[in-house]
């Protein structure tokens, strides 16, 4: 099927893709071949649109446009057209990359970095010209800005995020710096053609980080949020909590929002119901090969809501209309665990939400999902109740030598209370797990074993107690596979 005519007709080449059961079902992703970044996360005129990194032509990182899709509550998707593509002679002519989306006096405007060559990456204007956002018109005046302001190592300048902020536009860019620092660097303008060099809002000099990418700056209560993705080698997502006077940035808290090495490059906007909605890529965790023969590559993380708990720290939750994918559900309660010794429970499936409310005595709880019927896979979420830590180890999750496996850990807040909640959402490959509504970690698995849909509880210690274990089969958001593809 050539690229033209599958994307002419989405819901097909769903179909024919979704035979493969390491392809989510209810997580947003084109109908095939590669995404990354999610860009210009816009709400008008009653629905929700989201913009992504987007390679038409192979499953593979390359030749980047901006996809686009719409939905009126984040869960549910509609495809569109592809929204900008690259342009010869023009400043974005190797590829449409990361951006934002502003309404400048009524109109959708998208400012993005373009792709000349290593050395060029200049800042990108383009207009909507119809409500529905499928048709843009990029501006004669492109590029809004051509080159860094001096310091800025010339490859390292990227990613525009863009507000409001009384009679003027404010922008931030990621750079990296030849002083060897990171940087997020401020420009201001009266008409996002003309673009003003304020200087750096932010930086910081980090060990094996070269650059900061896909800056996000954002009021959320009584502060304002910098985040920033660490690169190279997509180390995680970090945060600064802090205070903001129109021309720098002073951190009070900072932390990891996820530490890698899935959720990547995320985009964050607040939406007229008040929400601060966050959308993250979550990478992929398999060979080049593997992912050719897949023919796919990227999700979008379940939207998460943001706040700011009680001690200033950056925690998230996932957003109410999560609720709506909830199908046929499975209860249980006062489940006591002897410390070492496994418990199948009679729970299956590839797509499912597990809630877990647990008392936080002993020395920690494991829960198994995706495993297999002789436990020769499985992937292991950890709490850890005396090195408070929360732990997604996929180091058993698959047979297969073309997936990268590993442990990712993240701290959990210093005083729990006497019970703690887990919850963790399982798609196909993806795993998204939060404690207590604040604290989360993301990773992909790709078991083999076709019984690899198991569900295991393993405790430390004697006399554990789960409280309650709620467990629900998850709605497939996309169409069913062809009878020759399941």
């Amino acid at each position: 099927m050539r690229t033209e005519e599958w994307f002419n007709n989405p819901d097909e080449t769903r179909r024919l893709m979704a035979g493969d059961f390491h392809r989510p079902v209810y997580h947003f992703l084109p109908p095939k071949n590669w995404m990354n970044d999610p860009n210009g996360l816009f709400f008008w005129q009653g629905k929700y649109h989201l913009f992504y990194q987007f390679n038409p032509y192979t499953p593979l990182w390359g030749f980047i446009h901006w996809g686009h899709a719409s939905s009126t509550d984040m869960i549910h998707w509609q495809d569109h057209p592809i929204a900008l593509f690259p342009e010869d002679g023009t400043g974005d002519a190797l590829g449409c990359w990361s951006g934002c989306i502003v309404a400048d006096d009524g109109v959708p405007s998208a400012l993005y970095t373009g792709f000349v060559n290593p050395e060029e990456t200049p800042v990108m204007l383009a207009r909507a010209d119809d409500p529905d956002l499928t048709r843009w018109t990029k501006s004669p005046h492109n590029p809004v800005i051509s080159a860094p302001p001096p310091g800025v190592i010339q490859t390292d300048f990227r990613d525009p995020y863009v507000w409001r902020e009384g009679e003027l536009w404010k922008m931030v860019m990621g750079a990296g710096m030849e002083s060897g620092k990171s940087s997020v660097l401020l420009y201001q303008s009266d008409n996002l053609v003309d673009w003003e060099y304020c200087g750096v809002l932010f930086e910081r000099k980090v060990d094996s980080v070269r650059m900061w990418e896909c800056p996000n700056f954002f009021r959320l209560g009584d502060h304002y949020v910098l985040m920033v993705s660490l690169f190279p080698d997509a180390q995680g997502v970090y945060y600064y909590v802090g205070d903001y006077d129109g021309t720098t940035f002073t951190s009070i808290a900072e932390g990891y929002f996820d530490a890698g090495p899935c959720l990547y490059a995320p985009h964050v906007r607040t939406f007229p119901d008040g929400r601060t909605i966050l959308f993250g890529w979550l990478m992929e965790g398999r060979s080049d090969e593997a992912i050719e023969t897949a023919g796919w590559a990227g999700v979008q993380a379940i939207p998460r809501e943001l706040a700011l708990d009680a001690e200033g720290h950056l925690v998230s939750k996932p957003i109410e209309e999560s609720l709506s994918l909830r199908q046929e559900g499975q209860a249980f309660t006062e489940l006591i665990l002897k410390a070492g010794k496994a418990e199948l429970l009679p729970v299956r499936g590839r797509h499912l939400e597990l809630d877990l409310v647990m008392e936080t005595s002993g020395g920690g709880v494991n829960l198994g999902v995706l495993a297999s019927g002789k436990d020769e896979e499985v992937t292991w979420i950890r709490l850890d109740f005396e090195e408070n830590l929360l732990t997604l180890n996929t180091t058993q999750s698959s047979l297969s030598s073309e997936v990268r496996t590993g442990c990712q850990t993240i701290a959990l807040p210093e005083r729990l209370g006497a019970e703690i909640a887990l919850k963790v959402f399982v798609d196909g490959s993806v795993i998204e797990a939060w404690v207590d509504g604040r604290i989360n970690l993301t990773g992909r698995a790709y078991p083999t074993q076709s019984d690899a849909n198991g569900v295991i509880l393993l405790a430390q210690s004697d006399e554990t107690r789960i409280k309650t274990l709620e467990v629900w089969q998850m709605e497939a958001i996309w169409p069913a596979p062809n009878e020759e593809s399941s």
